[in-house]
């Protein structure tokens, strides 16, 4: 018989709602198994999930500073401050969710994304964009049956450059930073979100 621990009980309680004890009765008679023991749950108790992890609320986390030196002995020239969200305060105090917001601090220092997401990027400047790709389609003497598709080709690039959940993530590009949160939120059962973001750098 799996050893049942206090996470796995917790992470059973969040998702379904149900008290501890009938959690951890679950997960014993479950062996372990997180899937088969919610369905005990809800058969047993008729709780409900508290609704799929996009629409839950991240209120919990930490705020994590990195400070990145051009080299060993010289002063940091690069600072990132960032706000990393989860559910709850079990998983913010976790040594691998920590891990993450560094390895995200790290990424946002090399990469110097300007927003968290696509509906953050200003429209304006995506109009902008938008107009500048298609005229220099037009320059480049594009056919005008696929400069639609050349356009939104260059708005995607574009994108990939200004949003930190689109930029190939520094330590692995096969993954966008979205897809690192995207497997550490089905790893934690939570929803991981990156509130906020702030970088410095010496002299602009």
């Amino acid at each position: 018989m799996p050893e049942i621990s206090a996470a796995d009980v917790k992470r059973l309680r969040d998702a379904t709602g149900a008290g501890m004890m009938d959690c951890k009765r679950a997960l014993t008679d479950a062996d372990g198994d997180f899937d088969k023991a919610a369905d005990l749950v809800r058969e047993r108790t008729g709780a409900k999930t508290s609704g799929r992890v996009g629409e839950r609320t991240a209120s919990e986390g930490l705020v994590h500073a990195y400070l990145h030196a051009p080299q060993p002995g010289l002063p940091p020239r690069v600072g990132v401050l960032i706000e990393l969200n989860c559910e709850t305060d079990f998983v913010a105090k976790g040594e691998a969710f920590r891990a993450l917001a560094n390895d995200i601090a790290l990424h946002i220092a090399a990469a110097n994304p300007v927003v968290v997401s696509e509906d953050q990027v200003d429209e304006a400047a995506l109009a902008k964009e938008r107009d500048f790709a298609r005229k220099q389609a037009v320059d480049e003497g594009k056919p005008d049956h696929i400069l639609d598709r050349i356009v939104e080709g260059r708005l995607k690039s574009y994108l990939k450059e200004q949003v930190l959940l689109n930029q190939p993530f520094i330590k692995d590009d096969k993954r966008t930073v979205g897809d690192l949160l995207s497997e550490f939120q089905r790893t934690s059962g939570e929803k991981i979100q990156v509130g906020r973001f702030a970088r410095y750098r010496v002299g602009g």
